[in-house]
């Protein structure tokens, strides 16, 4: 019995809230409604300890977060990502963690180690992304594709603090805003550049799911199944260039579960529920579209079986209307843009993951065994499990997404972005297949009149961080063949971190490794700033959106077609430039591109092409190409600087 007792704030195998209540009610906590249990800290001599299962996780996160955050540069060069030292840093810091949390656990579980040790894994996640940028000031990827246009977001967000695309100024984002906005308002604070905060932000946001995901899960379910549930998620998607994405994900489940399900405590009040709700909305929103058919069979579920119909339709309504209010200052300018016009284009980015196998659970790999435990757990247990019927409606939900957007996709070439929806069917599965294992698991046990050995509860929770920490270490750091391994393979995000130029175009991060194309951010920089005026922020016509990455310009067009938001009109833009390349004498040049339909153009950066016959801009994913004739950009009317071999710089003079 004491084996037993021992091990179950670690295995979670009772459906209460906490199974360490001996004859406390299904649903009613040990130690009292205030939700304080008494506990003993596990290193001490006995004595009481009565703090919130939180307070142990925050508590370790932010006690040793700092320590992680300095751990690889305390180390010195001698120890960075492309050396054997580097390399093996994290690995020994997780196994010294991993030991500790295990003796710690074989010799008195409790609720408060559970949650320190999510705290500790968090922070090791930190150290392992820490070590894997430990030499370059950019976050994974640099500012290839996707992470140019989130640095270019996070730049503007550091001169303006209101709703705006990151390179067309004065257009609303259609992009979930609070992350850049939190880059950017810290850069405009701080005076750091907002591309060199953006690596740090990666590490911090990515280590923070895992606590978050936590507590979120711990109001449903006891603390070491909570903690297996956290990193869990976080095997499934650990992306740390898309930090806000994974945060949203993790957090997203948990929090749908807790405010429109029926969790043994009750749903969550719809105030803090509403207010998680609009911080979801304002960091992703994805996870919500890609799942809706699903969460509104979730509250119909919900409606049908609750014993006050109305009461439950207006927990919903109050959840659901103040997350909107809370997302108030994204939502509005956005919806307004839409209601005066807008043009989708971003979704005819063709991924070849939509064609990927839509079932994950007949993968050779123990995700794929897991989720296919999960598949089966929701059909088995679809009258006996509270969270049975909701995860089955979202899985439901998102096939049904992927599903309908597949058909449009043939039908008129919008995707839907129905490559990210299969992350969260991934997600969905997984999670499903460790509650299926935590509650099968303890009833074969009495079947076979298995008595479980003290310290299996300990031992289960190492084997998820060890799977987990093995998964995320593998993905973050360039490998065990250090240089050589990068330099082969020259797409991995910490590859193109350490690739990345700088602004100036020199690449010293380090130099042998294999990079994007220099973009001498600096000269035409300088160029500008020469004739405008120092801090200034011309209506720029640019062909590579690493510029907006750096400058707080105000661009006129995103480079990238499939990348441009709805509101900013890229199709009539587009066509408003190739009218403008077409003027046929540069008196009518200055003139048009003084007054398009969407404001003046007042720099262009163009590309230097045919021993400078033709300067072009040149759109990704779509032709044809902009070629502009040099003759149009007369001295009388323009200053033209070469910055490089490759690029021109063209500043209108005054009054012309």
């Amino acid at each position: 019995m004491t084996a037993r007792r021992r091990s179950a704030s670690w295995s979670g195998s009772s459906a209460a809230p906490c199974d360490r209540s001996g004859g406390a009610r299904p649903g009613e906590r040990a130690g009292g409604e205030d939700g304080r249990a008494r506990r003993r800290w596990p290193f001490g001599a006995g004595a009481a300890v009565r703090l919130p299962v939180a307070a142990w996780a925050v508590g370790a996160w932010a006690c040793t977060l700092p320590v992680a955050m300095a751990l690889p540069g305390l180390a010195g060069d001698a120890a960075g990502p492309f050396t054997l030292r580097g390399t093996m840093l994290p690995l020994v810091a997780g196994a010294l963690l991993l030991a500790a949390a295990l003796a710690a656990g074989l010799w008195r579980a409790s609720d408060a180690l559970v949650a320190a040790s999510a705290g500790l894994f968090a922070s090791w996640t930190a150290l392992v992304m820490r070590a894997a940028l430990h030499g370059t000031p950019f976050g994974f990827n640099g500012l290839y594709g996707d992470m140019a246009r989130m640095t270019a977001m996070a730049t503007r967000y550091g001169v303006t603090a209101f709703s705006s695309d990151g390179i067309v100024a004065g257009v609303p984002s259609e992009y979930p805003l609070l992350y850049p906005w939190l880059v950017g308002r810290t850069a405009a604070l701080t005076g750091v550049p907002a591309w060199r905060l953006l690596g740090d932000a990666e590490v911090l946001v990515t280590s923070a799911t895992v606590v978050a995901a936590f507590l979120l899960w711990r109001r449903l379910v006891p603390p070491g199944l909570a903690l297996v549930l956290a990193l869990a998620g976080l095997a499934v998607f650990h992306d740390p260039w898309k930090a806000f994405e994974v945060l949203a994900l993790a957090v997203t489940v948990p929090w749908l579960l807790a405010a429109f399900a029926g969790p043994p405590r009750g749903r969550l009040h719809w105030l803090p529920a509403g207010v998680i709700g609009g911080l979801i909305l304002l960091t992703y929103h994805g996870y919500l579209i890609y799942s809706a058919a699903g969460i509104a069979a979730l509250v119909a579920i919900g409606w049908h079986g609750a014993p006050d119909r109305r009461a439950h339709l207006a927990h919903a309504g109050r959840t659901a209307g103040l997350a909107a209010l809370i997302a108030s200052p994204y939502l509005v300018p956005y919806g307004a843009a839409l209601l005066s016009g807008g043009q989708v284009v971003a979704d005819h980015f063709g991924a070849w993951a939509i064609a990927l196998n839509p079932f994950p659970f007949l993968r050779p790999s123990f995700a794929g065994l897991l989720q296919l435990a999960g598949l089966a757990g929701l059909v088995w247990y679809r009258r006996a499990a509270w969270w049975a019927p909701p995860l089955t409606a979202l899985v439901l939900g998102t096939y049904f997404y992927r599903l309908s957007c597949a058909v449009r996709y043939l039908l008129t070439g919008h995707t839907g972005m129905i490559h990210h929806a299969a992350v969260m069917t991934d997600a969905l599965l997984v999670l499903a297949g460790v509650l299926t294992a935590a509650r099968a698991l303890p009833g074969l046990g009495r079947r076979l009149r298995a008595v479980p050995p003290r310290g299996l509860g300990a031992l289960g929770l190492a084997c998820a961080a060890a799977w987990t920490g093995a998964t995320c270490y593998e993905a973050w750091m360039p490998g065990s063949a250090g240089r050589a391994a990068v330099r082969a393979a020259g797409t991995s995000p910490v590859a193109r971190a350490h690739a990345e130029p700088a602004p100036d175009g020199r690449r010293d991060f380090p130099r042998a490794l294999p990079g994007q194309g220099r973009f001498p951010v600096e000269q035409v920089r300088a160029a500008v700033e020469s004739r405008l005026g120092r801090g200034a922020r011309p209506r720029t016509l640019a062909y590579d959106e690493r510029l907006f990455s750096y400058l707080p310009w105000r661009g006129y067009i995103a480079v990238d077609r499939t990348a441009a938001l709805t509101p900013t009109r890229w199709d009539d833009r587009f066509a408003a430039l190739r009218a403008l390349a077409a003027s046929g004498d540069a008196a009518a040049f200055a003139r048009r591109s003084a007054a398009t339909p969407f404001g003046p153009i007042d720099v262009f950066v163009l590309r230097n092409e045919n021993a400078g016959r033709v300067w072009t801009w040149r759109p990704l994913h779509h032709k044809p190409a902009v070629r502009f004739t040099p003759l149009n950009f007369t001295p009388d009317r323009w200053d033209v600087t070469r910055a490089g071999r490759e690029t021109v710089v063209a500043v209108r003079r005054a009054g012309r």
